[in-house]
């Protein structure tokens, strides 16, 4: 049984709505999840006049739970991003999912989640550089001659480029035409040319087009498994480009073969930059752009979907966080406390269900205690 979910997501910085709309609202007419969203301005004030500094997306839609909804208003938000970096050529992020809470009509308990990102606005260095490996890589590109460093400098770029997305398709394709501006050097380091293309009736054979046979020979021979990984890079790559296949059924093949053809871009760099060790030099895996973030879920109880929050605003919980960075050899631990006040109509309660902090993977950390005060009856929530 579905229920039916309003999600709130922003993008910053964004373009400017028209100063005479006060939003935009689109309707998506489907007959098993009808859809509304509503494009409104995210305003600041500055020296006295009102600045339009980023988008602010309400999703309605239907799904069988808060998780899903959130799931799917990211990614259909995400498409109508698309549609405004089309109409205006101005390049936005992805949305960022600020709340979301149940709007089905006659409940009495709803969904209701909360999104904090980077909540404590400190950013902190990830990871250690390894100044003797980047002073090898580096020596070795300078000293490579110009032409095959020049393909080297482009893969570089494009390796970098796939660390930086967050879409595993673009990231899959970024590490794969990283390997094809290597793929001339890799063909004569093998010494090999193009696949022919053979005549059928007189047997004549020819090159018809360019191929990739020096990343075929690279990861067939040089990379453990690499003939079953090849294959699968080749399948996925024809059906990413040339969409063969159903997006939805390739996205669990795209998360999982990404981060081997970003390892097998990496060795193929430190190949042809003539690495002694390229096969046991030391790879880190991607470490994504991963803010920190806090997630609040609750229950809210009674109320009506157009009235939960207070003076006609959303739902909402106010954050303040009071932190103290302590260092040491093994790093910086911060340690503090986060508060949260309940922004509600009079007429609503709620009951907390789980507070979560998140950071990337090689963040590590734990809530210490907990304490949930009721409200005085007299003060605004």
């Amino acid at each position: 049984m579905t229920k039916d979910y309003k999600i709130l997501l922003s993008v910053r910085p964004a373009v400017g709505l028209d100063p005479k709309l006060k939003n935009i609202i689109l309707n998506f007419d489907e007959v098993k999840r009808p859809k509304k969203v509503i494009i409104s301005k995210i305003e600041e004030t500055i020296s006295g006049s009102r600045i339009q500094s980023g988008l602010l997306l309400r999703v309605f839609l239907s799904a069988e739970n808060l998780k899903e909804a959130v799931k799917e208003a990211k990614s259909f938000a995400d498409g109508i991003i698309s549609f405004i970096t089309l109409a205006t050529g101005v390049g936005l992020d992805i949305p960022s999912e600020n709340l979301a809470y149940e709007v089905t009509p006659n409940v009495s308990e709803r969904e209701f989640i909360q999104i904090y990102h980077d909540p404590f606005r400190i950013v902190v260095s990830r990871r250690i550089l390894n100044h003797e490996l980047l002073i090898q890589l580096m020596d070795h590109f300078m000293k490579t001659e110009p032409k095959t460093s020049e393909r080297i400098g482009r893969s570089i770029r494009w390796y970098r480029m796939g660390t930086m997305t967050l879409d595993v398709f673009d990231r899959f394709n970024c590490f794969w035409i990283g390997l094809e501006a290597l793929n001339p050097t890799l063909q004569n380091k093998f010494k090999v040319g193009d696949d022919k293309t053979k005549c059928p009736k007189c047997q004549h054979e020819w090159t018809s087009t360019p191929t990739v046979s020096g990343i075929r020979l690279f990861v067939q021979t040089k990379i453990p498994k690499g003939r079953e990984l090849y294959k699968r890079f080749r399948e996925l790559r024809i059906n990413l480009m040339h969409s063969k296949e159903d997006f939805g059924k390739l996205h669990a093949e795209a998360t999982e073969l990404s981060p081997e053809i970003g390892e097998v871009l990496y060795r193929a760099i430190c190949y042809l930059l003539g690495i002694e060790q390229w096969k046991t030099v030391t790879y880190k895996k991607i470490l994504e752009k991963v803010p920190m973030r806090i997630e609040l879920e609750a229950t809210l109880v009674d109320g009506e979907p157009e009235t939960l929050g207070s003076h006609g605003k959303d739902p909402y919980f106010e954050p303040s966080h009071e932190f103290t960075p302590k260092f040491s050899d093994a790093g910086i631990m911060f340690e503090g406390k986060t508060n949260f006040t309940a922004r509600l109509n009079s007429n609503v309660k709620w009951r907390p269900r789980e507070v979560r902090f998140y950071g990337d993977p090689e963040t590590k950390g734990s809530i210490t205690s907990t304490e949930v005060h009721k409200r005085n009856e007299n003060s605004d929530r």
